[in-house]
């Protein structure tokens, strides 16, 4: 039904508007942000927004990496 190649990319365009929402993420909510799961600082919102970065590359690479 659904490729490899598809659900790869559309895991890819999740992963992206997860990278952005930590990016506008300090636009709208003062940083640090406490929750009753996380501490959110503005160190650990950097390294979330690297990581989804990588993750986001990384699928769009595999994607690639696949044929059609």
């Amino acid at each position: 039904m659904f490729s490899l190649k598809n659900v790869l990319i559309f895991l890819a365009g999740a992963s992206f508007f997860h990278t952005l929402s930590h990016i506008f993420l300090p636009y709208f909510v003062a940083l640090p942000l406490e929750t009753k799961v996380i501490y959110l600082t503005p160190a650990l919102n950097f390294w979330a927004i690297i990581i989804n970065a990588i993750i986001t590359v990384f699928l769009l690479w595999w994607a690639k990496k696949l044929k059609p």
